[in-house]
């Protein structure tokens, strides 16, 4: 078997994942009232990147990174939004550094988790000769 690189760019399947994504996300906190069940849709998304990174075979290891944390940011982003602006309108209201510190912490919740499924979805393919 041989290994085949796929030529398709990072940004456009990150993207597409995290719109999905962050379309679960806020029809989840619309259907629902309990705050565990947010972890549903995100369990989703990783599962979902992780299945796109492998099926397009990328051995870069930024490629990989870049496209999952890019996914997840986009998702996020997409539910802070919503909440914010729609559902409960304190965008406005909170500082700027509130709005920082929120972002930020997701963003490294993103990182690590980005880091873990490039590491895991090159696992056994890129040592395939």
């Amino acid at each position: 078997m041989t290994y085949v690189e796929s030529a398709k760019k990072p940004i456009p399947i990150a993207v597409s994942l995290g719109v999905l994504g962050g379309a679960a996300l806020i029809v989840t906190s619309i259907v629902t009232s309990k705050g565990l069940a947010i972890f549903i849709p995100y369990t989703a998304l990783i599962i979902a990147t992780f299945a796109a990174l492998r099926a397009v075979r990328w051995s870069a290891f930024s490629k990989r990174f870049t496209s999952s944390f890019l996914a997840f940011i986009v998702a996020t982003i997409s539910l802070y939004l919503f909440i914010g602006i729609v559902d409960a309108g304190t965008i406005l209201e909170i500082s700027a550094w509130g709005h920082i510190w929120r972002l930020g912490l997701m963003a490294a919740i993103g990182g690590l988790l980005s880091f873990a499924i490039a590491y895991l979805a090159d696992l056994g393919q890129s040592q395939i000769a």
